[in-house]
């Protein structure tokens, strides 16, 4: 799941940074619609579509990714797993026996390398330990349970848990991130303040349970961030949005 390069993503400028943004959802109606444009400027996004036919290995895979991109970007945990995989190390056994200095090697691309290669390592003996190996008995269970046994996991925070919630598992949740924050306060109908279970909260539930559009979703709203409304330099002039966003029509005069 692709993420801005460079450290911590944050959601730029957006005309509410000083001051924490007053609730105005969006109705279901704004909400269809900016899903259109998105979808029309974008085309179809989905991102691991495979991920409940391809077998555990793939979905161990899609968690492994989940944490290598935490604060980088794709292209670095994408580098990363292809260094698994030329080592035969995208296997929870395999990782864990590997000298953390030489997992630290292998994920270096995707940043923060020697903690990375212990919260891999940790994941992986959780599953060996308390799952006997089995990825998909980790992930098993209705979509709290098994948002509540990842976030419980040393390593995993929020946005993790429902990427591998989401991705892995293929259950309803939504994956919160600065992409969001920033789409909404530009467009002046932020759920909230900038808080991951507010946002979380409304867009599962206005969006519904649907893993499909859920999906769509959230890779739409990255897709345009990285993009389009970039953080310091958004390409207004050029946003499907724009006839909607005072945001944006402020930055083209």
């Amino acid at each position: 799941m692709p993420r801005q390069s460079g450290g911590h993503l944050t959601a730029g400028r957006t005309g509410l940074e000083d001051r924490e943004p007053q609730a105005r959802p969006p109705s279901p109606a704004e909400l269809d619609a900016i899903f259109d444009a998105l979808r029309e400027a974008y085309g179809e996004s989905q991102w691991w579509p495979t991920a409940a036919t391809e077998g555990p290995a793939q979905r161990l895979e899609i968690c492994l990714g989940a944490i290598l991109t935490q604060n980088t970007s794709w292209r670095g945990a994408a580098a990363a797993l292809a260094n698994l995989g030329a080592a035969d190390a995208l296997s929870c056994e395999a990782i864990v026996a590997l000298p953390e200095d030489a997992l630290a090697d292998l994920v270096r691309p995707s940043g923060y390398y020697h903690a990375k290669a212990r919260k891999l390592q940790a994941f992986c003996a959780t599953v060996i330990e308390e799952y006997d190996g089995d990825i998909d008995a980790l992930l098993e269970g209705d979509p709290d349970e098994v948002r509540a046994r990842l976030l419980s996991l040393w390593g995993v925070g929020p946005e993790t848990a429902d990427a591998m919630t989401l991705y892995a598992a293929r259950l309803p949740t939504f994956v919160v991130d600065a992409y969001a924050y920033r789409l909404f306060e530009r467009l002046g109908c932020p759920p909230g303040p900038r808080r991951y279970d507010v946002y979380r909260d409304f867009l599962l539930g206005a969006i519904g349970p649907d893993v499909h559009a859920l999906n769509e979703w959230h890779a739409l709203i990255v897709r345009h961030g990285q993009r389009t409304c970039l953080k310091s330099t958004p390409r207004c002039g050029e946003c499907a949005l724009l006839d909607r966003c005072a945001f944006g029509q402020s930055e083209v005069g």
